[in-house]
């Protein structure tokens, strides 16, 4: 992976971003490194784990299917709804808003073995714009709504910049995003990178309990396709 664009040449897009139509779907592969003490999740299919120096490590299969334009509860606002599934099983909701230049957070829900409420944002966190470029950061606030009950957040996102990245799924010019903060007691360092007319082909997410690292998660897109709509 080598970084592509200088500043001056970042893409000014004039189509969308992103346009997922329903039925889309994006399979990752999943590898997933934590100390020998933690348990890891089990009875994924296709599940591969290794142990390694002080660690193990567990690699998977992991879909997202684009749903389509969803409320976030019963009387919630809606969002574009992506459902994140390991084989037979849905794990996750991921809710965002899209617009022309930019993908904005606004909610999440676990589900799984261990479903949870709806965790809502206070408002849309821009998570990609068109316009971003390499080196600009900035602090981003938002309270976290879960159970009825808010949580304050604070993000610090960077744009490191268009970068040319390599997956099995192809080559991409995608823009690569830095987000570092706290979850509970947990500091977060993220990254990302998004290719426009495709979506998110990486992510590597590290959790640290002070200077040791507790997990780091990857996610690379292997292949893009289509499903049918659920019934």
């Amino acid at each position: 992976m080598t970084l592509a664009y200088a500043e001056d040449e970042v893409a000014d897009h004039q189509e969308r971003l992103w346009s997922p139509s329903v039925g889309d779907s994006w399979t990752y592969k999943v590898s997933v490194e934590v100390a020998k003490s933690t348990t890891l999740p089990s009875g994924i299919p296709g599940q591969k784990i290794e142990e390694l120096e002080g660690k193990v490590r567990a690699t998977y299969e992991q879909t997202a299917v684009y749903r389509g334009f969803l409320p976030l509860s019963e009387d919630g606002p809606k969002a574009h709804a992506f459902y994140f599934s390991n084989g037979e099983q849905l794990e996750e909701i991921q809710y965002m808003l899209i617009e022309k230049n930019a993908v904005k957070a606004l909610g999440s829900k676990q589900e799984g073995k261990n479903p949870k409420r709806v965790i809502s944002l206070s408002k849309p966190i821009p998570i990609i714009e068109s316009g971003w470029k390499g080196g600009e950061a900035f602090p981003v606030v938002m309270d976290q709504s879960i159970g009825g009950k808010k949580m304050r957040m604070t993000r610090w996102f960077r744009a490191i910049g268009w970068e040319d990245l390599e997956t099995e799924a192809g080559n991409f010019k995608a823009l690569h995003i830095q987000v570092t903060g706290m979850n509970g007691g947990l500091e977060l360092k993220r990254g990302y990178w998004f290719a426009p007319g495709t979506g998110f082909v990486k992510e590597d997410k590290k959790y640290y309990l002070g200077d040791k690292m507790i997990m780091n998660q990857t996610r690379e897109l292997i292949k893009t396709g289509k499903q049918k709509p659920a019934q």
